[in-house]
């Protein structure tokens, strides 16, 4: 509610006219005003004016003055005990660590008072009053955010281009697609219309009513507020935000590459009486999360990683498996190499943590690992990610094994023996991105979550979180036992090379050309049976179906080979045609 114009009861010594919170000035000088121009909207840490005139000329100010205090409240149940409700005097000089007052300017009809938000002040709606000889008076309500330009606030960023870009900027990208073949998609966060920030305290709420240990006065501290908006984002059972679709078939909902903003989905949520809203995928849980962090006052971005080790189980390692054809199987359905992964990070100093380990924090509202809790996980200190820290708090195994696993490719035989595909190791965590600040420009990021490939650092990173990793794993369900099961190279070298060659993009709709030369370097003839074809996967890796297979049969003699052109190689050209299928 904005300010009441006029405030019709009377304290004892005091008739109060009206209460001007000075709405224009404080929210331009607190970075709101793109919030709203009618509400009070301030940031903690910072003071703001406001201006209590008087039916009757106040004469004996300073008598007054000595009786008379402000009052903040916030929550449904403000008391003093828990911090929810304080109580403090108008003075000639305020306190910068505490909720004070300040009388800046004085006058028989009027008090100009500056009022003190501590830096760790809970965020939240808050209801200001006026106190003298035992009567309270309402003098109107106010929004308090976090605040990036306080020092002493613990999501503090010091450069003023970062805070435009991660904290006011409604607009962004969001990277998707391959490694090869990055693409961006433009989203509208949107988080300062002027509704979203009631929707955000009422997330906030919904979120606190499910959680065990209920403490208002938790809102202060940001690693609180990114946890429960995190549980909240993924989450059926707890009246979430949005749900996703495990079959893919999205005809009683919204697909989620429908979705361009996050206002429509948090608006539809608060319409339903907070029913998940039908659907979403890692991109929008991270697009969501976005604008609300951002309009509570966290910088907070968006980050894809390519090539994501999804669900496993915190190993290092992670098994794909083929049939003899090529044919990607769906032996494990819960643990695949993703196309791509979008998460969060926010900026914040981390005080349960050592200095090191404050600045960007990874959070995951997609992941399906449990976190003390809900199914999402963070915030995880990017450092700690980088240096394999995997006791910090909270969930650096995750975050780790998604971009340092090695996926090694299995061939499942007709007799369902298994034995590892030649060249088979693919690596994780690739071309880790965001958008870069100012400009629409994709700013690759890697170098914040691991060392260069082949470093010794990346070295020692990798046998130091290993040690720990394997410290928590059992011998009956390690990938790692299932490596030793079975030989990790061929008894015998095949000396058989194949390039395969082929655009990294195309236009829908356009043929692929695909070159596959196969060279024979054994020292001895080889009769070859080759298996080509395409086969279609989401991009959480989980295949589709086979769009196209086609088998060749030839005969390579040693270090020599015909083809079509008479080359030393065996070469085979072909075209695809691939055309959207629309449901």
């Amino acid at each position: 509610l904005a300010a009441p114009n006029s405030l019709s009861s009377h304290t004892t010594g005091l008739s109060i006219k009206k209460c001007d919170f000075k709405i224009t000035m404080n929210n331009n000088n607190h970075h709101t005003e793109e919030i709203s121009t009618e509400r009070l909207m301030v940031r903690r840490g910072q003071p703001f004016t406001i201006t209590v005139s008087f039916s009757a000329p106040i004469h004996s100010y300073l008598r007054q003055l000595k009786r008379t205090f402000l009052i903040v409240q916030t929550g449904s149940h403000p008391s003093k005990a828990d911090g929810t409700q304080t109580e403090f005097p108008i003075s000639s000089l305020g306190d910068q660590r505490q909720w004070s007052a300040a009388l800046q300017e004085q006058d028989p009809c009027f008090w100009t008072i500056s009022v003190n938000t501590p830096a760790n002040a809970p965020i939240g709606q808050y209801t200001l009053l006026l106190y003298v000889s035992k009567s309270s008076h309402l003098l109107g309500n106010f929004t308090l955010l976090f605040n990036p330009w306080c020092q002493d606030d613990e999501v503090f960023l010091a450069n003023e281009a970062q805070r435009q870009e991660y904290i006011l900027n409604q607009e962004g990208v969001i990277y998707w697609g391959n490694e090869n073949a990055v693409l961006a998609q433009p989203w509208d966060f949107s988080q300062f219309e002027e509704d979203i920030v009631d929707i955000c305290f009422t997330l906030l709420d919904v979120g606190e009513r499910h959680q065990r240990d209920k403490d208002h006065t938790q809102r202060k501290n940001p690693v609180y507020i990114c946890r429960t908006v995190a549980a909240m984002l993924n989450c059926d059972e707890f009246r979430g935000i949005l749900t996703e679709c495990e079959t893919g078939q999205y005809c009683n909902g919204t697909p989620p590459s429908k979705w361009l903003g996050s206002s429509p989905i948090l608006r539809q949520w608060v319409v339903s009486q907070c029913k998940p809203v039908r659907y979403g995928q890692c991109w929008v849980f991270a697009a969501v999360m976005c604008s609300v962090l951002r309009c509570l006052g966290i910088p907070t971005r968006v980050v894809t990683g390519f090539t994501w080790a999804h669900n496993t189980n915190s190993s290092l390692s992670v098994d794909e498996y083929y049939n003899e054809d090529g044919t990607l199987l769906t032996q494990d359905k819960s643990a695949h190499i993703w196309t791509f992964h979008v998460w969060n990070e926010c900026w914040m100093a981390r005080a349960d943590l050592l200095p090191e380990y404050s600045g960007w924090q990874a959070l995951d509202a997609t992941c399906q690992e449990k976190s003390k809790g809900p199914s999402f996980c963070g915030p995880t200190p990017v450092q700690a990610i980088k240096k394999g820290d995997t006791e910090v708090d909270y969930d650096v195994c995750y975050f780790f094994a998604a971009i340092n696993a090695k996926c090694q490719v299995w061939i499942q035989k007709a007799d369902d023996s298994l034995k590892p595909a030649l060249g088979g190791t693919k690596y994780t965590g690739n071309n880790i991105s965001t958008k870069s600040v100012g400009s629409e420009r994709c700013e690759d990021i890697t170098h914040n979550y691991k060392y260069p490939e082949g470093s010794l650092q990346e070295k020692e990173v990798l046998d130091k979180a290993y040690r720990k990793v394997k410290k928590l794993e059992t011998t009956s369900s390690s990938s790692e036992t299932q490596f030793s099961s079975f030989p990790t190279a061929l008894e015998e070298p095949v000396n058989l090379f194949i390039h395969l060659q082929s655009k990294s993009s195309l236009l829908l709709g356009q043929d692929v050309p695909l070159s596959i030369e196969v060279s024979n370097h054994s020292g001895r003839e080889k009769s070859i049976h080759l298996v080509a074809g395409a086969q279609s996967l989401h991009y959480n890796g989980v295949p589709v179906t086979q769009l196209w297979k086609e088998e060749f049969h030839f005969i390579l003699k040693s270090n020599e080979g015909k083809d079509s052109t008479g080359c030393m190689a065996r070469k085979v050209y072909l075209v695809l045609s691939l055309q959207e299928k629309c449901t």
